[in-house]
């Protein structure tokens, strides 16, 4: 971790970026699967005549898939929380030596 002035690290705007990064690709995956499985839901009763066992799976997969990845957010709002603390920890180890 750098120091460049009294108060303010270097080398913080990449991790801003990639936890920014990461938010949007999230949120634009659980926009795209949640908008998969209502038009699975809808048309699937039409379309899957057929074969309805794929249809069944397909659209109890894309389901899990969403309820897993609704979870994530959580985790990145604990990786910035424990990133904070060791920028603050490094601020005052860095002032000390």
């Amino acid at each position: 971790m750098k120091f460049l002035k009294k108060g303010q690290v270097g080398n913080i705007q990449g991790f801003v970026m990639a936890i920014v990064g990461v938010a949007v690709v999230l949120a634009v995956g659980l926009i795209v699967l949640s908008e998969l499985k209502s038009s699975q839901d809808t048309a699937g009763a039409q379309t899957c005549a057929a074969n309805a066992s794929v249809c069944t799976q397909a659209q109890n997969a894309t389901g899990t898939i969403v309820t897993k990845l609704a979870t994530v957010p959580t985790w990145i709002g604990i990786l910035i929380t424990v990133s904070l603390a060791f920028i603050v920890l490094g601020y005052f180890y860095g002032r000390q030596g």
